[in-house]
């Protein structure tokens, strides 16, 4: 993939590879819809959510009818998940695809009633910069109680 004239290997299409592939760890496939891919974040907030296209498109206004179909639905179900595997509140929902190789996702960022006040809104992305981030195993952890948590409807 080129981007501004440099190739690039894109980690979300990686990610998409190995979870077709059936080689994905559980943290990189916490739900699969045709169109999407929900991966638990290594994010040093838990509980904040990745739903990544599953084919390498840019922009939003490039969706088929059928990826804008599912991800209502699915950003729903997660956010009903991180509800009750994590205790949000509420979901800020978010779409910068400039990074990630200009991978279209969405992220999903539970807001427990304990998150700081310095932390809120869009102050939230402070849990991406540094080195505190979520481990392997904490995020396949998480994986399952939102997979235990995913509503069937």
């Amino acid at each position: 993939m080129s981007i501004d004239g440099r190739e690039t290997i894109c980690p979300l299409c990686t990610g998409n590879q190995e979870t077709a592939e059936g080689r994905a760890a559980l943290r990189e496939r916490v739900a699969l819809t045709d169109g999407w891919r929900v991966v638990a974040h290594r994010s040093g907030l838990p509980g904040w959510l990745l739903l990544v296209a599953r084919r390498h498109v840019q922009s939003l206004a490039d969706l088929t009818d059928a990826e804008t179909a599912e991800l209502g639905p699915l950003l729903r179900a997660a956010a009903r998940a991180q509800r009750d595997a994590v205790e949000a509140q509420w979901s800020y929902v978010m779409e910068f695809s400039e990074g990630m190789n200009h991978h279209l996702h969405f992220s999903l960022v539970p807001r427990r009633k304990d998150l700081p006040e310095e932390h809120r809104g869009a102050k939230v992305g402070a849990y991406n910069q540094g080195g505190d981030v979520a481990d392997d195993a904490t995020r396949d952890d998480l994986a399952r109680r939102l997979r235990a948590s995913w509503p069937t409807s």
